[in-house]
């Protein structure tokens, strides 16, 4: 620690032993630095504050019924936007600056100095914004700061508007394109419903009905075309029964009303094929058998007949015949059905084809039409937005500082630059001192001297007033000190100088002058 004290102290002596370099570096340094400080052109500012109001009454009574959209967010694209190319060649526009442009380097230019030098922050409230710039000519910095707060209003105006246009064009467009893709599609299922309309699900004619209902009439026709031929073989079998009767007891014993016994009969034999002994018309077909067998017997005790067996046989053939006809039709009958329900069974094995067919289509046009449903509404939406834009703003603008014609100068920060001319010549001064020391080094302790020539130092002599050595350093800090202090004076000098306003504007309108 001890040694690095030492040579701390070593280096802090070489300093101290070289500084004329220190005041020399200043005095070259400092001369020069504070005139250009002193000759730097004034920097005017002129700021404005803006507050953006985004919260309308109309946002929740339309919440739901037009396009929501939040104004913070367009505020902040809006604030990141104003310094685009387009929105800078507005404001050079306004300002008539682009017309002073000679050339397309000048004009690109005066664009970049646009966009470096307008700033445009928050004025540490929500929405309150402020928008400054700075420059030589006091007036075109108010022309540019209103320039900008004009395109800033302007913006959030057209942009809604643009925005507005683009969305009514787009869904206008497509509306139209999903108008078309739906009629087309209504007209693809329409006619595939003509075509298949058997396949259709619900619908009366349905294969699936018909050939439900073809079994039902196929088995009731089978049931009737059984009881025909019951019937049929029961008349064949009393018709037979009756000619060998009749051949076995001849024809001298039959009467007028045999032949209505024998037609009764045959009626009942049908009726009870089908119906039991308690039915109606059993009981009043056997009522009148009987009737007619207590006459029959009457009249064969008055010992009345009468020949009427070719008459009765005719009428027992003539219903065979009917029945038969009814048999014969019964079969054509069964054979149709039998061959429809063939066809519609076959006509079914295209059902599955079908119905996958029309979901498919069903699922398209589903979706066109929901989708079309949508673009209407959200175009009855975009048109009450519209209309909301044009009778009332979502950001509503309030100018709470208007930009001012700056009267005094923003800057440069001469008495600053000053200070810091100074502290960067005596940082310099300083770092020369230290250089020459370390080049040319001195010694200052019995101690650095035997570490350099390695020979015992046995004592020190000091300076005394006879040797003059402490007169001439007397002499050197009076000198040392005299110019520090005239350096200090004209620091203060150039100080007072550029934190007078009028003093330095004579100085400035001298040199124009000049």
């Amino acid at each position: 620690m001890k040694e690095q004290l030492d040579l701390l102290l070593q280096y802090l002596y070489g300093v101290w032993h070289r500084r004329r370099w220190i005041i020399i570096t200043a005095w070259v340094i400092c001369p020069l630095g504070w005139v250009a400080v002193t000759f730097m052109p004034n920097q005017y500012t002129s700021d404005a504050r803006v507050y953006a109001d985004t919260k309308t009454i109309l946002q929740p009574l339309l919440r739901g019924i037009a396009i929501d959209n939040d104004p913070s967010q367009e505020l902040r694209l809006m604030v990141k936007t104003l310094l685009s190319r387009k929105n800078l060649e507005t404001i050079a526009r306004y300002t008539d600056a682009d017309v002073k442009t000679e050339t397309q380097d000048e004009y690109e230019d005066l664009l970049e100095n646009l966009k470096k030098k307008i700033k445009i922050n928050s004025a540490g409230k929500e929405n309150l914004f402020k928008i400054s710039y700075s420059g030589g000519d006091p007036k075109y910095v108010k022309d540019v700061v209103q320039a900008a707060l004009d395109v800033f209003v302007e913006n959030a105006v057209g942009q809604k508007k643009d925005d507005t246009e683009q969305a009514n064009e787009f869904i206008e467009s497509q509306l139209a394109d999903y108008e078309k893709r739906l009629i087309m599609a209504e007209a693809n299922l329409a006619e595939f419903k003509r075509a298949n309309a058997g396949y259709m699900p619900g619908s009366e004619g349905g294969y699936f009905n018909m050939a439900e209902a073809l079994k039902r009439n196929l088995e009731t026709t089978r049931l009737e075309l059984k009881e025909a031929r019951s019937r049929l073989a029961s008349a064949r079998e009393q018709l037979n029964r009756e000619i060998v009767e009749l051949r076995r007891q001849g024809k001298n014993n039959r009467t007028e009303y045999d032949d209505r016994i024998d037609i009764l009969q045959a009626r009942l034999d049908a009726l009870l094929f089908r119906f039991t002994e308690k039915h109606p018309d059993v009981r009043e077909t056997r009522r009148q058998i009987e009737e007619l067998q207590v006459l029959k017997r009457d009249a064969i005790a008055v010992g009345g007949n009468v020949n009427n067996d070719s008459v009765v046989l005719q009428e027992m053939k003539l219903i065979v015949s009917e029945m038969e006809n009814q048999v014969a039709s019964l079969v054509v009958r069964e054979e149709g059905l039998v061959s429809k329900i063939v066809f519609i069974e076959d006509k079914l094995s295209n059902l599955p084809a079908v119905e996958a067919e029309l979901t498919h289509m069903m699922r398209n046009y589903d979706v066109t039409k929901s989708q079309y449903n949508l673009l209407l509404s959200r175009r009855e939406s975009a048109m009450i937005s519209q209309n909301i834009g044009a009778s009332s703003d979502q950001i509503s603008f309030r100018i709470v500082d208007p930009p001012l014609l700056p009267r005094e100068p923003s800057g440069p920060m001469r008495p600053l630059f000053l200070t810091v001319v100074l502290i960067l010549s005596l940082g310099a001064g300083i770092f020369l001192a230290f250089m020459v020391s370390q080049i040319w080094p001195v010694v200052i302790s019995p101690m650095q001297l035997f570490k350099h020539t390695k020979v015992p130092v046995f004592g020190v002599v000091s300076a005394t007033e006879i040797s003059g050595l402490k007169q001439v350093k007397r002499k050197q800090l009076k000198r040392y000190a005299v110019l520090c202090g005239l350096l200090l004076v004209t620091f203060i000098g150039f100080m007072a100088i550029n934190t007078s306003p009028s003093i330095h504007e004579m100085i400035l309108e001298a040199k124009e002058a000049l």
